[in-house]
């Protein structure tokens, strides 16, 4: 009897260990879960790569790619909710020239085994969320002064990363794309200017 009563226990041990793993184990998968695109990739390349410096390149690359889907997202929503043939143009025009600009930074990260996400993060999902309601002159402002912020926090991250990464295919592409980010603000800008005098 006491040997029955020492076996059942030993199996309800046992049992009761593996249920805590697997619980552990679909804890730690919900966790991976709940992080957005641009999080899981860069977690995949801080366990990918050893060299700081290759690391800071794939995190910034992966970043980039995030940013990049977001502008579209959110150029898209302006040839959707603006009325003004201005503003439809110049976000066709950033669709084209970010989703080229999208294509070849996956395109150079595929070469250099860098994980990038799929899709635009949290935070930029939300933002075109919020403005997805908005519509006339007032969206025309607000949107356009989002996507010249948005052009600035690019434009200063890239060069950063010009001054900072020691890979020459980045540093190419970087120097090459830069001028067209320049160019997009500019034009934002010019605009943005018009739309308040129009006022």
């Amino acid at each position: 009897m006491k040997r029955i009563f020492r076996i059942l226990t030993v199996v309800s041990l046992a049992s009761l260990l593996a249920c805590n793993e697997a619980k552990r184990e679909n804890d730690s998968d919900a966790a991976y879960d709940n992080k957005d695109s641009k999080e899981q990739a860069e977690e995949a390349n801080d366990e990918k790569f050893e060299d700081n410096d290759m690391e800071n390149d794939a995190d910034f690359v992966a970043n980039t790619v995030a940013n990049n889907y977001g502008e579209i997202k959110f150029a898209q929503l302006a040839t959707q909710n603006s009325s003004n043939p201005e503003v439809k143009k110049m976000a066709a025009m950033l669709v084209t020239d970010h989703t080229k600009t999208l294509n070849e930074l996956k395109a150079l990260a595929s070469s250099k085994a860098i994980t990038v996400p799929v899709e635009e993060d949290d935070e930029a999902r939300r933002k075109t969320e919020r403005f997805s309601d908005e519509a006339g002159k007032d969206f025309d402002k607000k949107w356009c002064k989002e996507m010249i912020d948005r052009h600035e926090e690019s434009i200063n991250k890239f060069e950063k990363r010009i001054d900072k990464t020691e890979d020459a295919e980045l540093k190419a592409w970087l120097n090459k794309t830069l001028p067209t980010l320049k160019s997009h603000r500019d034009q934002l800008e010019a605009m943005h200017d018009r739309m308040k005098d129009n006022a």
